[in-house]
């Protein structure tokens, strides 16, 4: 194989040579101080005890702010558990005091027809108020004079049965007097003054009658 020969060729000028720069020097090494070094390395471990700090006191924070939200809400239900039994106590309070006002209407009326009752067996029976006298009297022992005041219906009774009273007739007087009740006599002896009646009884039954109706 033969190689072709080469050609000379001719400028007008000669060509001027080209002018390579200088490789780039690398920067030579900075030398850095222990001390710098030391600084940084520990100016890194406080601002990481900073912050683990402060995670720190967040956590402590949110669990502060937790356990009072917890305290915020047991206060809140204790004060609703107070409020909702002082509301029940007033109620008990309300309803006990209209229980004791409808047994008061029971008891009163009670009272009221055992009156009725009493005023038609006095009619019916008479010997009531004549045995209610001789009570009386018989706790009157020792007087020589009665004075017995009682209903206009009762005086007409007794009148009727002054000798069975236990005193000579001459001894007893009878006064009408309009203000008292059947079955209620008053006896005025030269030794003291004695009530006699029969609503004291209807009294103790009507207290009966409440202390019965309230078990």
């Amino acid at each position: 194989m033969t190689l072709p020969q080469g050609r000379v060729l001719r400028g007008a000028t000669e060509a001027e040579p080209i002018a390579v720069p200088p490789p780039a020097r690398l920067p030579y090494g900075r030398r850095v101080e222990r001390a710098v070094v030391d600084a940084e390395a520990r100016a890194r471990e406080i601002v990481a005890g900073a912050e683990a700090r402060a995670q720190e006191i967040l956590a402590d924070a949110r669990r502060e702010i937790a356990d009072l939200k917890l305290r915020v809400e047991s206060e809140a239900r204790a004060e609703a558990a107070a409020t909702i039994a002082a509301r029940a106590v007033q109620l008990r309070r309300q309803e006990a005091a209209a229980d004791e006002r409808s047994l008061d209407r029971s008891v009163e009326l009670a009272r009221v027809l055992s009156e009725r009752l009493l005023g038609q067996a006095l009619a019916l029976d008479p010997e009531l108020v004549t045995g209610l006298a001789r009570q009386a009297l018989s706790e009157a022992r020792g007087a020589r004079r009665v004075r017995i005041f009682a209903h206009p219906e009762d005086a007409a009774i007794l009148r009727r049965d002054a000798s069975t009273l236990g005193l000579a007739e001459s001894a007893v007087s009878i006064t009408e007097d309009a203000n008292r009740a059947r079955g209620q006599l008053r006896l005025e002896t030269d030794i003291g003054v004695l009530d006699a009646e029969l609503a004291p009884q209807l009294d103790r039954l009507a207290k009966r009658l409440r202390e019965t109706l309230r078990r």
